[in-house]
């Protein structure tokens, strides 16, 4: 994944944890951005990357706002840890 598509999607997730209103409008931006981070992992980190897309669609899934921040907090700080690693 690109660094600039790397920003995009840890900006966009923030702005739904910070907002959970705008959940609708960012999930189509957020989804492809998604699916290219679990396509683009590298050997070893598949299963973080897999994590990471689990937790933020969880935020997507649940209508309790509760449990979207518990989730999307989640996957934005294993996004963090895995953007470190993969931008070593």
């Amino acid at each position: 994944m690109e660094q600039q598509n790397q920003q995009t999607l840890t900006n966009l997730v923030y702005d739904i944890y910070e907002n959970p209103t705008l959940i609708e409008e960012h999930q189509v931006l957020i989804n492809p951005l998604l699916s290219d981070l679990v396509a683009t992992a590298p050997a070893g980190l598949e299963g973080m990357a897999t994590m990471i897309n689990t937790h933020i669609s969880n935020g997507f899934k649940f209508k309790n706002p509760k449990i979207q921040k518990f989730e999307l907090e989640s996957g934005l700080l294993k996004l963090k840890t895995y953007f470190q690693k993969i931008n070593l």
